[in-house]
């Protein structure tokens, strides 16, 4: 297959590209933190090699990204999680889950905001609670109200991007 087909039925696929590159930076990220950094953001660039809508996947990572990170932080700084180290690995993540907003994850774009919530809450929580289990990230609280103010966090915080995500 020649250069320009291979990037056609890449970009063709590109929802299916988005979920698997994801998880792939999600594990990454979880299992080897900062060192994962050269793969994940070459990962990044990929998809932004990919997409035909370069400058709509970058405003919303940015938007999703910073915002997100930053609650991560005022989340760390309140005692809700540790970290090892300053984890440069959480933005790499948060990067690519705001394009997967646009891909993997548009069918939540169709979803009513309560069901949005619940899918947040639910999903959001155990992605925290697995990167626990995998020594990633420490939650200090017992794990009940780790969960219980993570559940809570991304009851409002999932269906607020899909949200922003549906007006670009």
């Amino acid at each position: 297959m020649n250069s320009n087909r291979l990037l056609k039925f890449a970009q063709q696929h590109l929802m299916i590209i988005n979920l698997l590159m994801f998880q792939a930076v999600w594990w990454l990220s979880i299992l080897y933190r900062n060192s994962s950094l050269w793969l994940t953001l070459a990962l990044l660039l990929v998809h932004f090699y990919l997409s035909t809508y370069v400058r709509q996947d970058v405003s919303l990572m940015l938007k999703v990204a910073i915002f997100g990170f930053a609650f991560d932080s005022a989340l760390m700084f309140a005692g809700v999680f540790q970290f090892q180290q300053f984890p440069f690995w959480l933005l790499a993540i948060w990067c690519h889950f705001a394009i997967s907003l646009r891909y993997s994850l548009a069918f939540t774009q169709k979803l009513n905001w309560q069901l949005n919530a619940l899918l947040g809450g639910i999903f959001g929580c155990l992605s925290y609670l697995a990167g626990e289990r995998f020594d990633a990230v420490v939650l200090p609280l017992e794990l009940f109200y780790s969960a219980l103010i993570l559940f809570f966090v991304w009851l409002v915080m999932f269906p607020m991007f899909v949200n922003v995500t549906r007006d670009q």
